[in-house]
């Protein structure tokens, strides 16, 4: 199968993101696939991370669009929630903008909080016909209740840098994880949702799959056992999502 890649322009609030497209002949769809808060840990050797995920998804047929949120890796900007919901709105309609993909049905494909992210653009308006939330919170326990411990985690850990003004007042930084619940986000949606957990998911625990679940109109549930934090990693998961957008994605 042929497959053609590019580099996918994207400029929000006057910031670059870095991201890529593959987008295989006559895609059968299209995916926005959306990270998580970047881990701490050193990558499996030969990991490809999310480019190597768009290219598997192109080769099983779907046009693949990813790009690194602000604050990310190759992108510009500080950190913030409300930051990557632009971010993911605007990888939307980027990737709508590529050539052959425009008539398409999208589908956004979060992981853990790409997974929160995805189902905020969606209530804000992103024009997408299904999301796949994979080890999604329901609810930011951490991030809210405790202030100095999410700021080290993004700097520290994550190694994203926060904006002078966050350092100096945190506050207002964090509400924005009050403002942004999937559990409580994800009521106002009628699209179909895959909800994937894995019961060894040692981040965000597997209850808060149910409980999105459980909150949403028109939602799948695959608990996944032994399965990891990183899904984007585990071939089952993978392939139940692509198994998944086949079927609903018609």
């Amino acid at each position: 199968m042929s497959i053609r890649e590019s580099s996918l322009p994207i400029v929000v609030d006057g910031l670059r993101l870095a991201g890529i497209a593959c987008v295989p002949e006559e895609p059968r769809g299209l995916v926005v696939l959306l990270h998580g808060i970047p881990s701490s840990a050193p990558p499996d050797p030969g990991d490809e991370g999310y480019p190597g995920l768009a290219r598997l998804f192109a080769s099983s047929g779907w046009a693949a669009a990813w790009a690194d949120m602000r604050g990310v890796r190759g992108s510009q900007g500080f950190f913030s929630i409300e930051g990557w919901v632009r971010d993911a709105r605007a990888m939307v309609d980027a990737a709508r903008a590529i050539e052959g993909t425009s008539a398409l049905p999208v589908a956004l494909v979060g992981s853990s909080a790409g997974g929160a992210v995805a189902v905020e653009a969606t209530k804000r308006g992103a024009p997408v016909d299904a999301l796949a939330l994979l080890a999604a919170p329901a609810a930011w326990v951490s991030f809210a209740n405790d202030t100095g411990a999410a700021v080290t985690r993004i700097t520290e850990e994550a190694g994203m840098p926060l904006s002078p003004e966050v350092l100096a007042d945190p506050g207002p930084w964090a509400s924005e994880f009050e403002r942004i619940v999937t559990e409580r986000a994800i009521t106002s949606l009628r699209i179909p949702v895959l909800v994937v957990h894995g019961t060894a998911d040692d981040v965000v625990p597997v209850d808060h799959a149910r409980r999105i679940a459980d909150k949403a109109r028109n939602a799948e549930l695959l608990i996944l056992e032994g399965a990891p934090h990183q899904l984007r990693r585990h071939a089952a998961a993978v392939e139940a999502t692509l198994e998944w957008l086949g079927k609903t994605l018609r």
